[in-house]
């Protein structure tokens, strides 16, 4: 058997072929280990309590290892493969007792060694459902999994999918780029300009990479339960999503604050009136500037809903920026909310913006709780033209 099991599903989108295609567009098979797949396996191992873990992507005749934990190879035939009858599931495939199972009877795994008895796996799908592999545990003794162990699986297979997406587009960039140089052998200022770019977008992507492992990271560290990590990590990617849409746009390299903030604050706007926001919207930001700001001004906007100004129904913000001769001002007051007491540690979004936001302005930020409402203050060097012309 070298190929996938037939599927019950008639009304499935894809067909093997498609599948197998769509997988090596993603240039992830036999590449080498890295650590950010190895720490999903070990944290699905841990959580499920199980001897081995695997972030496995199923070819058309094999499949293929990105990280593993307790097997010590990198890739297996496809004919005693459970994966291989998984990724037909719909989004999660369990087996309690390999052994009680018709699918795997006579499977060497099961019958001879390792003696393999369960088997759990999260599909790894594309944005439109197409599955390319699992995050998936095993034992080699009969059992099940809990609710918190299922979901945490799905999660990390999620979060798989996320850095196989920035994979492949860094990939596309890498590819553009290597078409835009050949066409711009001749053109010494044209060329130049591309490799401006390239390296701007290389290095955006790198720091989007970064920020969403530090997302995940301490998301997964400071939340009480899988669900509110998975609450907290979707907003907070989704807030990240916001801030790379607005910066992506071609024909310019900066954007306007007031635009940043507008797009930033969206989701948090209930049409009461409850902000009020005053600045020159001919200040521009750059890219890293405008990124940092939005991620921050979510973690503001969030917090103010859960537990700030905007928790009450006649709290309110005002925000208010400047950029003078030498100086760069933002402000983040609230007012009329519940009294604030100083926690007793700081969570991510205070430093998201102690580490990201400030360094971006070359200043120093801080946060104050005060009984009558949280103010953040940022401060950094004058910003552009609009500092010569007084702001």
């Amino acid at each position: 058997m070298n190929h996938l099991p037939p599927s019950s599903d008639p009304a499935r989108s894809w067909t093997e072929s498609e599948r197998s295609a769509r997988l090596v567009e993603y240039g992830i098979l036999d590449t080498p280990r890295e650590s950010d797949f190895d720490d999903l396996a070990e944290i699905a191992a841990e959580v499920c309590d199980t001897p081995i873990a695997v972030v496995n992507f199923v070819d058309s005749a094999r499949q293929f290892f990105k990280a593993e934990v307790g097997l010590g190879v990198r890739e297996t035939p496809l004919a005693t493969s459970f994966c291989g009858h998984a990724i037909l599931a719909d989004d999660m495939m369990i087996v309690p007792d390999a052994t009680k199972d018709k699918r795997f009877e006579g499977n060497p795994l099961v019958a001879e060694g390792p003696k393999l008895r369960f088997y759990a796996g999260a599909i790894l799908k594309t944005r439109d459902g197409v599955p390319l592999g699992t995050m998936c545990v095993l034992d080699y003794r009969p059992r099940t999994l809990s609710e918190h162990q299922i979901r945490t699986l799905k999660l990390l297979a999620r979060e798989a999918m996320t850095q196989l997406e920035l994979r492949r587009t860094l990939a596309e960039k890498d590819r553009a780029l290597a078409q835009a140089q050949a066409l711009a052998a001749d053109l010494h200022e044209t060329q130049q300009r591309q490799l401006d770019i390239t390296h701007e977008l290389s290095h955006r992507m790198k720091n989007s990479l970064a920020m969403v492992q530090a997302i995940v990271s301490q998301s997964l560290r400071r939340v009480t339960s899988i669900g509110d990590a998975r609450r907290t990590i979707s907003e907070r990617l989704a807030a990240l999503g916001r801030a790379q849409d607005i910066l992506v746009r071609p024909g310019s390299s900066t954007i306007g604050i007031g635009e940043v903030v507008e797009i930033a604050l969206g989701p948090h706007r209930s049409g009461e009136g409850r902000f009020r926001i005053e600045g020159d919207d001919r200040i521009e930001l750059t890219a890293q500037q405008a990124l940092g700001l939005s991620l921050g001004l979510h973690e503001l906007a969030t917090n103010a809903m859960k537990y700030g100004a905007l928790s009450s129904e006649c709290g309110r913000v005002d925000i208010h920026w400047s950029n003078g001769k030498d100086q760069f001002r933002f402000e983040w007051a609230e007012s009329g909310g519940p009294p604030v007491t100083q926690p007793p540690q700081l969570g991510f979004g205070s430093q998201l913006m102690e580490r990201i936001v400030a360094p971006y302005f070359d200043g120093v930020s801080q946060l104050s709780f005060d009984p009558a409402g949280l103010r953040f203050t940022l401060e950094g060097g004058a910003i552009g033209e609009a500092s010569v012309e007084g702001g």
